[in-house]
């Protein structure tokens, strides 16, 4: 793994001998300061301002999806889904049909989240867009934007929430025109593939 700090074992120390011995103390030292020169000298980088930051090991995700996504009746919240994984380190996504942005450690998690929207109607369209907590709607977790009438535009959502292990969070939409999707397209020179919808997860701070 690149950027790994140096980790230090627990010391073998020597068999003490029934009486005092000053070989063995010597020896019995030297294992000692030899593992805590070692154990000062990783303390000191993973501490360090200037680089001990990239030695940190923190939860984190990266999600996408592929799929064009639709709502079949106004004015309804659907979850989004995210069933492609480009990082999954202490975050994973979870439900049947990948829509559970799921922790295994207690702490404070920052979200960011990308929608590609498609509208194939002339008149503007407001979306909604919330936050769900472990299957209940978090309170004042939404947000609202106009998309203009046949235009592909995207729609942003940047947060920060406490989650204990096991807890998930589900991004939700809803729209009055069913000629409002979310959409992916496929790799087109000169551009890459573009996903219906992204979610970027990292862990901020403990509880």
């Amino acid at each position: 793994m690149p950027n790994e700090i140096d980790k230090v074992a627990t010391p073998a120390l020597p068999l003490a001998p029934e009486g005092y011995e000053r070989p063995y103390m010597d020896q019995n030292s030297n294992v000692l300061r030899l593992f805590f020169n070692r154990l000062v000298n990783s303390l000191n980088t993973l501490l360090s301002t200037e680089d001990g930051g990239k030695f940190l090991y923190m939860p984190r995700g990266l999600f996408y999806s592929t799929t064009d996504q639709s709502a079949t009746v106004v004015d309804t919240g659907y979850p989004v889904e995210f069933e492609n994984t480009y990082i999954g380190n202490g975050v994973s996504i979870a439900g049947a049909d990948n829509t559970q942005i799921t922790v295994t450690a207690d702490g404070v998690y920052n979200f960011q989240v990308t929608l590609q929207t498609a509208h194939t109607n002339s008149s503007d369209v407001k979306i909604t867009t919330w936050i769900n907590k472990n299957g209940t709607d978090v309170a004042y977790g939404g947000q609202e934007q106009t998309i203009k009438g046949n235009a592909n535009q995207p729609v942003f959502w940047n947060f920060s929430i406490d989650l204990t292990a096991g807890q998930y969070i589900e991004m939700y939409w809803a729209t009055a025109d069913l000629a409002l999707s979310l959409d992916s397209t496929a790799p087109t020179s000169p551009h890459p593939g573009i996903p219906s919808a992204i979610v970027a997860v990292s862990f901020v701070s403990n509880l």
